[in-house]
């Protein structure tokens, strides 16, 4: 952008994009080589059209908040929840319109995707005021379904960064200390003198459930379940009349011999989902491990480090369906093994 020190137009990244890449794989013709892509589309075009062949990764940042919508801290409360975890239908649109892109010429098809900064922006922050943008469970959701979007686009989506990982303006989700004085080393009215307590956010917590799971292949799902939609007062959205209160994405490991199924209950009420294996397993125990609270803006904090942690529950099944009582607003992995 403007703010940043070389800021050059599509064209002039493109042909500078394209110098730095050849001396740099003349050296070492292994390395592999992000450009920087944008979610207007007409940059990513030009960049193509001028540098394709020396690019292995298009980036693109995603950033998620109320002010897409027209939303700010007045707006009814539930309202802003259903608008925030919208969040992967934004993403959907941008990786379907690169999708697109990459597939309408052959110079393209090699191309990858790279999402090297995605988060939910709390501005302004309603829930600690005065204090760091903080991670609640509301936008636990949110990023757990944007990490759904992610799996079903894992052909093409081969790299997905938080941002920020560690404290940082938007609150990252891993913290140290509760005021924006604690990163600075001062002190400041209402200090905890806790600026040494490092603790997760719920969306620390909803990516340590993603993280590290046996899966070698995305499968079919198909989800049944009800539907809402975000009053958004800004006309240049994606359609968002009809979204699913489940977003659900289904894979296999490559023994075949483990199904996980990531669930993001989305809707501000309790469900009872019954998930048919077909024929996948007939009966046996599954995991279903859970992230949820009692309120949606609930978060950890240096008094509360550990209010919000995954539990797991051992859930017996027959008939090759398994019996799942979804929380409001919660996160879940069910995992059945055969």
């Amino acid at each position: 952008g403007p703010w940043q020190v070389g800021h050059c137009s599509a064209e002039q990244f493109a042909e500078r994009y394209a110098c730095f890449a050849q001396a740099m794989k003349a050296v070492d013709h292994g390395i592999k080589l992000l450009a920087c892509g944008d979610v207007r589309m007409d940059w990513n075009q030009t960049l193509l059209q001028k540098a394709a062949e020396h690019i292995d990764y298009l980036t693109l940042h995603l950033y998620h908040g109320y002010s897409r919508f027209g939303m700010n801290e007045h707006t009814p409360k539930d309202e802003r929840y259903k608008a925030m975890v919208s969040f992967p239908e934004w993403t959907r649109a941008s990786i379907q319109q690169l999708r697109e892109m990459f597939s309408s010429n052959q110079r393209y098809a090699h191309l990858k995707l790279a999402i090297t900064e995605y988060n939910t922006m709390y501005a302004p922050n309603t829930i600690r005021k005065g204090l760091p943008h903080e991670h609640t469970l509301e936008a636990a959701v949110a990023n757990a379904a944007n990490l759904n979007e992610f799996i079903r686009n894992s052909d093409l989506v081969e790299i997905g960064s938080f941002s920020d990982l560690v404290n940082g303006w938007l609150g990252g989700c891993i913290r140290v200390g509760d005021f924006y004085a604690d990163q600075f080393r001062g002190k400041s009215t209402g200090w905890s003198g806790k600026s040494l307590t490092v603790y997760g956010t719920p969306t620390y917590h909803a990516m340590k459930m993603y993280a590290n799971r046996d899966l070698g292949h995305v499968v079919n799902s198909h989800t049944e379940c009800g539907t809402f939609k975000v009053d958004s007062l800004v006309s240049a959205v994606p359609q968002l009349d009809h979204l699913l209160d489940l977003d659900v994405v289904a894979c296999i490991n490559l023994n075949g011999d483990k199904l996980t199924v990531f669930i993001v209950n989305r809707s501000l009420e309790a469900a009872l989902t019954e998930v048919q294996l077909a024929g996948f397993a007939d009966s046996g125990t599954a995991r279903l491990f859970e992230l949820t609270a009692n309120d949606y803006e609930s978060i950890n904090s240096v008094h509360n480090p550990d209010l919000l942690v995954c539990v797991s529950h051992e859930l017996q099944f027959s008939q090759s369906q398994v019996s799942c009582q979804l929380r409001a607003s919660s996160v879940y992995v069910l995992e059945i093994t055969r």
